[in-house]
């Protein structure tokens, strides 16, 4: 792609994207995504799902910026109550407890927020970059795919996320399994209808919508009314101090920021080479990364006590994960997280269809997305700046109420979808059964990607048997068989590993 080409494509993504329509769509979304990403336990990915009926009026890339705002502005969201009152909102702020809320008792609330705002803005505006600059290689790399290579991709991607993602391996690929039957269900590509038991409901398979949101949202808002209930998982917290005037000292200086530019360049790196990899996620590149700070700080020893660059580094890095989990999941249909899961879904419910062949095809698209998510961190910057006394109050409400306020935001958004009441039946059963194997420690990330991935897998593995005939034709492919043999790589990696993590168990099978 010549250097023309992306530029033209560069400008008009901007103006294209700074239009009233946009901005307020950007400003919603980065608000919802900042109030769901305080509630304790509920991270990015059950936002998304929660969010994802009210957008069925939005056109494709409308709905893509929407739920970018939100998935950014959670994974900001989530460090409030963790520097506030000691509680992660998202698993991937848990690090930064370690140094934010110790900073914060000794009197620098707002100080340890900006810290953290700052480097979630130089994370993703850093990351975003580094994949703009990569775009034209990645559409190169789509041209060598086929339909075949498609199929093999999918697989390939199954392949990790049930092997990394699923405790066990035995688990992982059980849940896949699980995952690919449910969206077998409905009308078939190859024809016929398939497990409908004639039930005219299901004859145009199980709404994807259904499936997120009965995976990923259903069970944390049982959690929340349980915890109100029963008392499940209560934990007293004590909130952070904020004065309602300004303390001289409580603030991030122009020379504290320069002293702290290192750790969110540091952390920017991490993020955004952790964020490529499938299944690693934000809480991977915010240990990652705060080991690294805790290595390269003259105040090493400190860490623990409320160190800034122990927040400053994995606050970057987690966010730079954003960008990071939006390669694999456009590029390859391989979702990096189960945030950018739903987002794949909202893709491919709005006829956009991930691949390599995405950047190729669709390369506005792609850098709309990129823009996109650069404007979202400003605005994400521009609203946690003035926020900081709003979130304090939003720390401090009880499981009591935000459960069920939370349960009726799911039923009226599931209802809303369709007006389809078996929707809500079919939601809430799948969130009875979510929550009840995740008591049991049984993974459903890996059935919730594969029911994502597996239409794209059946229409290009139709698609390629129409062009070669045959399954070994398919199959024996030079590129797609580099990519099956990496598969079944993955899942042999994957098993040898769970076993050096559990010899004893391994050596009792």
């Amino acid at each position: 792609m010549e250097s023309g080409v992306v530029t033209s494509l560069l400008w008009g993504s901007v103006q294209s994207l700074i239009t009233p329509s946009f901005l307020v769509i950007i400003l919603l979304g980065v608000i919802a995504g900042i109030i769901f990403g305080i509630l304790p336990g509920f991270g990015a990915a059950q936002a998304l799902a929660l969010l994802f009926p009210f957008t069925y009026s939005m056109d494709g890339i409308q709905v893509v910026i929407f739920m970018l705002a939100a998935y950014s502005a959670a994974e900001y969201g989530g460090s409030i109550p963790a520097i506030l009152i000691r509680t992660p909102g998202t698993p991937s702020a848990a690090i930064t407890t370690i140094e934010a809320y110790p900073l914060a008792q000794r009197g620098f609330p707002r100080k340890t927020l900006r810290i953290s705002l700052t480097a979630g803005l130089i994370g993703g505006v850093l990351s975003t970059a580094a994949f703009i600059a990569a775009g034209p290689l990645l559409a190169w790399i789509g041209l060598r795919f086929g339909p075949s290579e498609m199929f093999a991709v999918g697989v390939f991607g199954l392949s990790i996320i049930s092997s990394f993602l699923g405790g066990s391996v035995l688990n992982g690929f059980l849940s896949t399994a699980v995952g690919l039957w449910l969206a077998t269900i409905g009308n078939s590509d190859f024809g016929g209808m398939r497990f409908t038991f004639d039930w005219s409901y299901l004859y145009d398979g199980i709404p994807l919508l259904v499936v997120i949101i009965g995976i990923l949202a259903m069970p944390e808002a049982f959690r929340l009314i349980c915890s109100s209930t029963m008392g499940e998982g209560a934990d007293e917290t004590q909130a952070a101090h904020l004065p309602r005037k300004w303390n001289a000292k409580d603030r991030l200086s122009w020379l504290e920021f320069k002293r702290l530019l290192p750790s969110f360049l540091r952390g920017s790196v991490v993020g955004t080479a952790i964020g490529i990899m499938p299944g690693a996620g934000g809480t991977v590149a915010s240990i990652v990364s705060y080991n690294e700070e805790r290595r390269w700080s003259k105040r090493g020893h400190l860490f623990g006590s409320g160190v800034e660059e122990g927040v400053a580094g994995p606050e970057a890095a987690n966010n730079a994960v954003v960008a990071g989990a939006l390669v694999p999941t456009l590029a390859l249909g391989i979702p990096g997280s189960a945030s950018a899961a739903v987002l794949l879904g909202v893709m491919i419910g709005k006829g956009v269809v991930p691949g390599p062949l995405l950047f190729h095809d669709q390369p506005g698209f792609v850098m709309q997305v990129f823009i996109g998510l650069i404007i979202i961190n400003l605005v994400l910057y521009g609203v946690g700046w003035m926020g900081t006394n709003v979130f304090a109050w939003v720390t401090r409400l009880p499981n009591s109420i935000l459960g069920p306020v939370v349960m009726i935001l799911i039923l009226i958004g599931t209802y809303s979808y369709r007006t389809e009441f078996m929707d809500v039946v079919i939601a809430l059963g799948f969130g009875v059964v979510g929550y009840i194997l995740e008591k049991i420690k049984f993974p459903t990330l890996p059935m919730l990607l594969a029911f994502v991935m597996q239409p794209i897998m059946e229409e290009n593995l139709l698609r390629a048997l129409s062009l070669y005939n045959d399954i070994f034709s398919v199959m024996s492919r030079p590129l797609t068989a580099v990519i099956l043999l990496l598969a079944v790589s993955s899942a042999v990696w994957g098993y040898l590993r769970s076993r050096q993590k559990s010899p004893d168990a391994a050596a009792t099978l």
